[in-house]
């Protein structure tokens, strides 16, 4: 799992090498990060002895539990949109129309390149996109969007997987708690009323009930931002487990405790491909790398065991992708935002702050729980861009550890609990906190289910005309009635509105356009 999971993280900044990046640069590149891919898939890799019956499907049976696991990870993602087979979110507009560009458009995507003036460049993070891009310009929009459906099927598997042996239960069981796990948004608009959200119908958008702060919960990260959720997510299980699991050798092809004593080269290189998906998510993520590359290290020898080719692999990641990131300005505004203190308890106490609390006792000690109550409490005061971004995607990685020690608690049985009653409340605040993705579920069901049984067709028309804005949504489950696809937006070309500019860059006088950028 953890060779596939290399496979699925650095085939996209491959492709990404050679459609944006000069090809001079790409080939030397991109013969460094094959070698340090071969490096990761054979260093210490014990062939499967087919002889004596073992393969590399031996380990994985294809029980009852196994098939559920499947069948609920995938219906989670059909009700997504991901593919447009199920009720799309406001934000699929923007997630389709990159795609869309991608499809039609060269790499890299250039929307003006004048001898002189403006150079309007697509500047967003594409990786996410680009297998299911290159499959489109050979077939068309529908084969685009199922490969994207597969390839995030693939990679939720992955996750929920690597979810499972790290809190050392079925990946039914950990698709299940990942799926619902979320804070304590339902008591929001009962605390707090407002015009929206509200408790009634159970469709609402339950995050927004404290205005522009949210931390989204996992459901929701899939159903509205996928291209940031499932790489960040597959690179900080992997964190967690390289840090953390310490595997006998064997002769299962699975990697032997030569390779595992030292997994500093893995941490590194999963943070800058966590970069490359997802900046933002990668920023919240970096105490916890931090933490482990301090546990890991030998500071008598703190430069024994790393793995030079590996470390430049990650090095060329992280460049490459800030020089390109920093070529759009949008996110140039930055500082620190003053909250009122009562919002800001609210908010903290009722989006992981009660839960964070009641780990207390068993996790005090632990650098994770320290770190993820830091994050959670400061977060909500950065300013990064025009709107609060930041807010939403540099808190993925703490409320991810949030959920991994929540789940230690729940699933590991060897955990010394402090009390019955502890183990119990633990439990009672992650039931409350379903409501939140039942809620986003239950949109998506009712919406899918109005469009295919209920609801004329609305003969909507694809636009044609050069749309330049697209106003925000108010009510995400009146949105775009009578069409199940999110499809406002034709191309970004044309866009001149201010949510735009996280998307298109003036990148003339970028360092990337200067001396990286294909032409």
């Amino acid at each position: 799992m953890k060779r596939l999971s290399y496979i699925y993280l650095l085939l996209p900044f491959i492709l990404f090498l050679f459609g944006w990046v000069r090809l001079t640069i790409a080939l030397p590149f991109a013969l460094i990060l094959l070698f340090a891919l071969y490096k990761l898939l054979f260093t210490n890799y014990q062939p499967f002895d087919f002889a004596q019956g073992k393969s590399p499907l031996s380990t994985f049976h294809f029980s009852l539990p196994t098939v559920y696991w499947l069948l609920a990870t995938a219906l989670w993602l059909l009700l997504s949109g991901i593919g447009g087979y199920a009720f799309q979110n406001w934000d699929h507009n923007w997630r389709n129309v990159v795609l869309r560009d991608l499809m039609n458009f060269d790499w890299p995507v250039y929307y003006a390149q004048p001898k002189s003036g403006p150079i309007k460049m697509l500047v967003y993070y594409v990786g996410y996109w680009l297998p299911s891009a290159l499959i489109a310009k050979f077939t068309n929009w529908q084969a685009a969007n199922f490969v994207l459906f597969l390839w995030s099927l693939f990679g939720l598997l992955l996750v929920t997987h690597h979810l499972a042996s790290a809190l050392k239960t079925s990946p039914l069981k950990a698709a299940l708690f990942f799926i619902f796990f979320s804070g304590l948004d339902f008591l929001g608009p009962l605390l707090f009323p407002k015009d929206y959200p509200t408790i009634l119908p159970p469709i609402t958008h339950l995050e927004t009930w404290a205005g522009n702060l949210q931390y989204s919960s996992f459901t929701t990260q899939l159903f509205w931002v996928f291209n940031q959720a499932i790489p960040a997510w597959l690179c900080i299980i992997a964190i967690a487990r390289s840090g953390a699991m310490k595997q006998s050798p064997s002769n299962t092809g699975i990697a032997s405790d030569k390779e595992k004593e030292h997994p500093r080269n893995d941490i590194i290189l999963l943070w800058s491909l966590c970069f490359f998906f997802a900046p933002l998510v990668s920023v919240g993520l970096l105490p916890y790398v931090l933490i482990e590359l301090v546990k890991q290290t030998d500071f008598k020898s703190p430069f024994k065991h790393l793995n030079p080719v590996i470390i430049l692999t990650a090095l060329i990641i992280f460049l490459l992708s800030f020089f390109f990131f920093t070529s759009n300005t949008a996110a140039q505004q930055r500082g620190f935002q003053s909250l009122p203190l009562d919002k800001f308890l609210a908010f903290f106490l009722l989006e992981g702050g009660i839960l964070w609390l009641a780990l207390a006792p068993s996790k005090f000690r632990d650098l994770r729980w320290i770190a993820t109550g830091v994050l959670l409490a400061i977060i909500p005061f950065i300013q990064l861009g025009s709107d609060r971004d930041f807010v939403m995607r540099a808190s993925i990685a703490p409320l991810f550890y949030l959920m991994l020690l929540t789940g230690e608690i729940i699933f590991n049985k060897e955990t010394n609990h402090p009390s019955l009653i502890a183990r119990y409340s633990i439990l009672a605040l992650f039931a409350l906190g379903t409501f939140t993705p039942i809620y986003e579920i239950n949109r998506s069901i009712y919406r899918t289910f109005d469009y295919y049984f209920i609801s004329q067709d609305c003969a909507c028309d694809f636009p044609t005309d050069p749309v330049t804005k697209l106003d925000q949504p108010s009510k995400p489950e009146e949105e775009h009635p009578g069409s199940l696809t999110a499809d406002a937006l034709p191309t970004l070309q044309f866009m001149a509105d201010e949510l735009s500019q996280n998307f298109i860059a003036n990148v003339r006088q970028t360092f990337f356009y200067k001396f990286l950028a294909s032409r």
